[in-house]
């Protein structure tokens, strides 16, 4: 049984995901940056108040080894961080190292190039973070890799809803799924056991790191 630590910071979707000490940050915001270190990767999925800090992610990196991000958060990044420690991502990129792979898929989501990632630890949990995306058939190519831990919007950005996330958990069809960006935890929880009945939802605190076995 693998376990990871998870800290969700508040009701948007920024979270901090540790597997055996390797640490990625998703979309940081009102949060104290050393709440977040030690950090290996920070992800930034587009450019909206609540997924990209400026001040925050400036400070972040100095921790990170590798930052990845879409192209207009990224743009915004360029002249503060190493060259060779920030890559800009487009929907279908793949950033790889020793550790993990990551996979830039498409967000529909009204923001410039916003996007949602599929992260593989090598050797430990797959892991989609959906941003704040609404629904996509294209998420359905990473359900035959066994995605263990599914990150999906309930709420908040412009759609979101319970409904809608228990839809990309129907697409995606993870072993657990966790609701973000939204309050409205048990509609999505009986909506996910009608449609999934084998995924397990997890309802996180916030702002306390949790273990989750996988």
């Amino acid at each position: 049984m693998e376990k990871v630590k998870i800290l969700w910071f508040n009701e948007y979707s920024g979270l901090r995901v540790v597997y055996k000490d390797m640490a990625i940050v998703f979309d940081p915001y009102q949060v104290l940056p050393l709440k977040l270190v030690p950090l290996n990767y920070l992800l930034i999925s587009h450019e909206h108040f609540d997924h990209f800090d400026l001040t925050l992610d400036i400070e972040l990196s100095k921790y990170a080894q590798m930052i990845l991000a879409d192209l207009e958060s990224g743009s915004r990044l360029r002249k503060y961080v190493q060259k060779d420690r920030l890559k800009i991502m487009k929907p279908g990129d793949v950033y790889k190292d020793k550790s993990i792979s990551v996979t830039a898929l498409r967000s529909a989501h009204p923001a410039v190039n916003p996007l949602t990632y599929f992260v593989e630890y090598f050797g430990g949990p797959k892991i989609f973070y959906a941003s704040d995306s609404l629904p996509l058939i294209e998420f359905s190519s990473i359900a035959g890799y066994g995605v263990d831990i599914a990150f999906v919007p309930i709420g908040i950005a412009p759609g979101a809803s319970p409904r809608t996330g228990s839809e990309i958990v129907q697409t995606v069809k993870p072993k657990i799924t966790i609701p973000v960006h939204g309050t409205r935890f048990e509609e999505f929880n009986s909506l996910v056991k009608a449609r999934s009945p084998n995924v397990s939802v997890k309802i996180l605190p916030m702002d306390v790191e949790v273990e989750v076995e996988i």
